[in-house]
This record gives structure tokens, C-alpha cells and sequence, in this order.
């Protein structure tokens, strides 16, 4: 992976940290890891990445929610999530 795909994947974990969602289109996916076809391995990267900086934070553990959505993956994370139902109750 070239290191401003790197930095961009990096970008992508610290928005999803601190505001809580981010997406990331497949086409960026495609393109960061250079694959023709999305396995494992991304999903790996991702995901160490993402502990790393858990505990860079020494924050709360969990692996974030995933939606995929038209044109690629939106994530979710929430160091308290609730329902929607509990909010309008």
C-alpha cells in the first residue's frame, strides 16, 4: 500500500473515532489495497488498524458496526449506543 493510501485509510479510522461514522467507497477499497477483487484481506487491515488505534487511545474496546451501502461501506461506532425507540420513549 502506497503511504498516502496509508495516511487516507489512517484519516478514515481517526473520523470514525472521534465523530463516530465514516464510509469508505469500494472503488477506494479497489484502489487503496490494490485488489481486483475485495477478500479478507482488507477487512484485516482495517481491523488491525482500528485496534491499533484503540489502543493508541486506551479507549473503550468493541469493532465498529458495518453497512454496506450503495457504493461501498459506511462504519459505526459508539462508546455508549442506543436505540432510537429508548430516545423517543
Amino acid at each position: 500500500m502506497l503511504k498516502r493510501h496509508v495516511d487516507q485509510v489512517w484519516a478514515r479510522l481517526d473520523d470514525l473515532y472521534a465523530n463516530g461514522t465514516t464510509f469508505i467507497s469500494w472503488g477506494e477499497i479497489y484502489h487503496w489495497y490494490n485488489v481486483e477483487r475485495i477478500n479478507k484481506t482488507p477487512w484485516r487491515d482495517l481491523k488491525a488498524r482500528w485496534d491499533e488505534l484503540l489502543e493508541e487511545k486506551n479507549g473503550p474496546k468493541g469493532d465498529p458496526l458495518v453497512a454496506r451501502v450503495d457504493g461501498g461501506v459506511a462504519f459505526f461506532f459508539s462508546r455508549e449506543p442506543e436505540k432510537l425507540k429508548d430516545l423517543a420513549a
